[in-house]
């Protein structure tokens, strides 16, 4: 079995690359996964045609990061929308703690449409919170986390706070994922968490698109983990 810094250095394109401009193209023939790439996507299939702001191989790279975490640790993702992340993180990874946090107060406020889909999918393992991210960390969070994914609001400030809260719970080797990094705001507050923290943090992968909505890594992707306890 690959490691998950081989597998997400390994996934690869067709044709449309992410430095090309947009054209249409079939996300599941263009992206080309390094193990397991018929099952995966396979397994992907139904999920991928929820409403979505993000692609195939980042949904991969969810459930690859999942499936390899350790079983005392935790799936966070803050900002679940309709689902898609989310449920990547999820499916066949049934005795995962996964832990979703929204309030619904963007996007056209998809609640009911999200928890009919939570319920077709989740297990006594995975588990909901409508509320404000800030809320639930200062008053309901308590496990250490193994892969963090905040998908909020991706202004400076609460980018950077969404890191902040989150990290006294980070584990060692944690895996931090944080979208739309194409734009500056996130970018730069990712960057100035790490560089105040006094943990230690290694990019593992940071991918530009040429476009927001572009289908290999929407728009952008910078993916971190934590070296130190």
């Amino acid at each position: 079995m690959m490691s998950f810094k081989e597998f997400i250095s390994g996934i690869s394109f067709k044709s449309l690359q992410p430095h090309m401009p947009l054209t249409y193209t079939d996300e599941f023939s263009n992206t080309i996964l390094p193990e397991e790439d018929e099952q995966m996507k396979k397994t992907l299939f139904e999920i991928c045609s929820i409403p979505k702001m993000s692609t195939l191989a980042l949904g991969t790279i969810i459930n690859k990061g999942i499936a390899q975490m350790e079983d005392h640790l935790a799936f966070v993702n803050v900002g679940v929308w309709n689902g898609f992340t989310f449920l990547c993180g999820l499916v066949n990874n049934r005795n995962k703690k996964c832990i979703g946090i929204d309030n619904f107060s963007e996007f056209g406020s998809p609640r009911e449409d999200f928890l009919t889909r939570f319920s077709s999918y989740r297990s006594e393992f995975h588990h909901f919170y409508d509320m404000d991210y800030v809320d639930y960390f200062k008053t309901c969070h308590n496990s250490p986390i193994g892969f963090y994914l905040y998908d909020g609001a991706h202004d400076y400030d609460n980018q950077l706070k969404g890191l902040q809260l989150a990290e006294p719970f980070f584990a060692k080797n944690c895996i931090i994922m944080v979208d739309d990094t194409n734009f500056e705001h996130p970018r730069q507050a990712t960057l100035d968490f790490m560089s105040g923290s006094t943990n230690k943090y290694e990019i593992i992968m940071d991918a530009k698109t040429a476009c927001n909505g572009h289908p290999t890594f929407w728009n952008g992707v910078m993916i971190l983990q934590k070296l130190n306890e």
